[in-house]
């Protein structure tokens, strides 16, 4: 399977995706359709920075048999445009609000770069970004996974608002937590910037109105590898590794991440 053969084709999206499929290193496989990955569906008015959804697509959206959909924006985002996975897929919903997202408060990193309080986000600040993240949402972080563990909960579909950073921090801890190979926590992170690229042209605009070089901001919409394999040295030598983060930090504990395995993985 090549990683663009993960994304699911439902019109209007371009990062729903499956985790499934890759293969752990004791030899056992993440279960395909158990968990899902995106960006932010909206109904029709909404942000062109989000899926819209498209009434055509019903019987897609049915066909993904989700039972529980998780959304990771924050409180703003989540009041301006209500995500509308639950409703199409008639599932469960679950607010975990994180801020570190595009206008958190210490994150709102389009505005520092609009007003020239930033210069430029490059590889670094992204690598910080994610630090900070794990570091200040361990709850929430930790409140999504116990989720996925539960009994019921599966299928389950987990998203924010690009389906990049927030959700791609959550499932780099999930796939780590099973015992997923680095190289393949890194490319399954990378994959949002083969599906969605270029993002800077819907944003560039905005620089161009405050007479500021939109490529400042690239990096601020991509999915660099060397960022999440940077966070994941971080927890290395932090905590030992992701199962230790999320022990003392993200109150998951063994039996949890047991019952996410048994819940994710055959063979």
């Amino acid at each position: 399977m090549t990683d663009t053969d993960r994304r699911i084709c439902v019109p209007g999206t371009t990062n729903l995706r499956d985790i499934g499929g890759y293969r752990t290193r004791c030899g056992a496989v993440v279960a395909r359709g158990r968990v899902l990955r995106a960006e932010a569906l909206v109904m029709p008015g909404g942000s062109s920075s989000y899926a819209i959804y498209d009434q055509r697509a019903d019987d897609a959206y049915k066909r993904l048999n989700v039972r529980t959909v998780i959304d990771l924006r924050a409180d703003s985002e989540i009041r301006r445009a209500p995500t509308a996975w639950a409703t199409v897929c008639d599932a469960d919903l679950v607010e975990i609000p994180i801020a570190e997202g595009g206008e958190g408060a210490d994150t709102n990193y389009m505005r520092m770069l609009l007003l020239g309080e930033m210069e430029r986000f490059g590889i670094e600040d992204m690598t910080r970004f994610y630090i900070g993240l794990v570091e200040r949402r361990g709850d929430a972080l930790g409140r999504a996974i116990r989720i996925l563990a539960e009994p019921g909960r599966l299928p389950a579909l987990v998203h924010c608002a690009a389906g990049k950073d927030r959700t791609g921090v959550l499932i780099a801890l999930v796939l780590c937590a099973l015992d997923v190979p680095e190289g393949d926590v890194v490319a399954d992170f990378a994959l949002t910037g083969i599906l969605r690229p270029n993002r800077i042209a819907t944003y560039a605009h905005l620089f161009v109105e405050m007479d500021r070089d939109p490529e400042i901001a690239r990096v601020l919409f991509e999915s660099p590898p060397e960022s999440m394999t940077a966070l994941l040295a971080h927890l290395r030598a932090e905590y030992g590794g992701v199962r230790g983060y999320l022990a003392e930090r993200a109150g998951v504990d063994a039996k949890v991440v047991d019952g996410l395995r048994h819940a994710l993985l055959v063979g």
